[in-house]
């Protein structure tokens, strides 16, 4: 396959040693929560480490027009606010897309343990600097000389990269993507990316019903982007 369609793991309990996941399992709890809840809201005083165990998380902010904008959708092993480690108030939301798992750790515990396992604290490193290559990526394209076609057929192909499975119609996303949901994504109107996605269902490119979303193929969309 070619490697620009292999996903990356930004997991970051792929980067840490066992006996690190070890103890921080001992140090939290798993929560469990269903789809649409919100774990934690932009601005607010937070005293614990979220990181995903199972299922999809969004991480979003509100504009000062009232508008969402999704940053970052992390999944099975991700942190959500490495941010908590150095204050306590949240920079984004988190809003569950599917039922989840979450382990829940006191913000005390876990940098006690940051304090006593140097893995540990790579381990947070390397998750923070994921998503600022992340953001960096957001940031080139969002130049506004990117044509919104493009950059919509450009999330999908991630999405079915990242989050996909593969079943005889072609990848299909594991979460419920509506079309709300990739206006916050990409920051436009929802009537704009309804448009947009219409012109890739009729390419063949994409399958879109009821908030279940399938890529028929990867390569081609790749080649389309």
């Amino acid at each position: 396959m070619d490697k620009r369609l292999e996903p990356a793991s930004r997991a970051f309990f792929d980067k840490i040693p066992e006996e690190s996941r070890r103890r921080i399992l001992n140090a939290g709890y798993l929560k469990s929560f269903r789809k649409n809840e919100i774990i934690y809201g932009e601005r607010d005083e937070v005293n614990s480490i979220y990181i995903v165990m199972n299922g999809f998380v969004s991480l979003y902010r509100n504009s000062r027009y009232g508008e969402i904008k999704v940053i970052f959708i992390c999944a099975k092993g991700e942190m959500l606010n490495e941010v908590v480690v150095e204050k306590e108030k949240a920079s984004v939301g988190a809003k569950i897309l599917s039922d989840a798992e979450i382990l829940v750790i006191p913000r005390e515990s876990f940098t006690r343990l940051m304090n006593q396992d140097f893995e540990l604290v790579k381990g947070v490193f390397h998750s923070i600097s994921s998503k600022t290559r992340r953001l960096f990526h957001q940031v080139g394209n969002n130049n506004g000389t990117y044509p919104l076609g493009k950059h919509l057929a450009s999330k999908l192909w991630k999405l079915a990269r990242d989050y996909g499975i593969d079943t005889d119609r072609g990848k299909q996303v594991s979460f419920d993507v509506s079309v709300t949901l990739l206006a916050n994504m990409l920051g436009a109107k929802r009537e704009t990316v309804s448009r947009e996605m219409s012109r890739l269902k009729k390419e063949g490119l994409v399958i879109h019903k009821n908030g279940v979303l399938i890529v028929t193929d990867l390569s081609k969309l790749h080649e389309f982007v």
